[in-house]
This record gives C-alpha cells, sequence and structure tokens, in this order.
C-alpha cells in the first residue's frame, strides 16, 4: 500500500470523534466548501529511496501531509482531535515529523490545521 492508503487507513480505523470525512489525495467536490463537517485530507510529502547497498536501495523514507479543515459548527476542542490524529500515528509507529500551527482561512473563516508524518517502509 502507498503512504496516503495507509495513512488513510489508520485514520479511518481510528474513529477519531468530530472527524466526519477522511479523504486520500484530493477531496470530492462535495467536501471542497463544506463548512459544516471536520474534512481530513491526506497527500503524500515525500517517497525517498534509503538503505542504499549492492547498488540498489531497499528502504523508502516516506512523508504524508495531513491537513485537517474543522467544522465551522465543532462542538469540542481542536485540540482534542489533533492530539488523537497524532496518537493514531504513532501507535502505528509513524513519527510526527512536523506540526503546523491552526489558521483561520481568510475567505472561509474555517479553521484548519497541517501535519506532517513520516516512517521508513522497508521493501
Amino acid at each position: 500500500m502507498s503512504a496516503v492508503d495507509d495513512a488513510v487507513s489508520i485514520l479511518s480505523q481510528a474513529n477519531i470523534a468530530g472527524i466526519d470525512a477522511i479523504e486520500g489525495n484530493n477531496l470530492p467536490k462535495e467536501l471542497v466548501d463544506s463548512k459544516d463537517k471536520t474534512v481530513v485530507l491526506v497527500t503524500d510529502s515525500a517517497n525517498d529511496p534509503s538503505t542504499f547497498g549492492n547498488n540498489d536501495f531497499w528502504s523508502l523514507n516516506q512523508e504524508v501531509e495531513v491537513q485537517i479543515w474543522y467544522s465551522q459548527e465543532l462542538e469540542t476542542d481542536p485540540e482534542i482531535i489533533d492530539i488523537a490524529v497524532m496518537k493514531a500515528f504513532t501507535h502505528q509507529y509513524w513519527q510526527v515529523a512536523a506540526v503546523r500551527q491552526r489558521t483561520l482561512g481568510p475567505d472561509t473563516q474555517q479553521l484548519n490545521n497541517t501535519f506532517y508524518f513520516s516512517r521508513t517502509k522497508n521493501i
């Protein structure tokens, strides 16, 4: 499986309260402008060969970007969702590579956050 597929699976299986939709690579049209749902988009950030030997590579350093757009009607603290997302990945042996600060979209007035998670996949 690709890193994106694995990451979507991790989040889907975590059943995190407050997350309404989880998508990989792109958002369906009906979710693009959704302000009443908390939506997660997972995309590739890096997929670099590593562990070289015998004129070949034996692993991939993979990283995914996880963007969350919080519902304007969210009734819980977004930090609860953020922590649950980070724990879902770390419990599956991924590392938290970076966490950006939540920002407010200037056009939509919708709170959002971006995370980066990484792993080394032996092939």
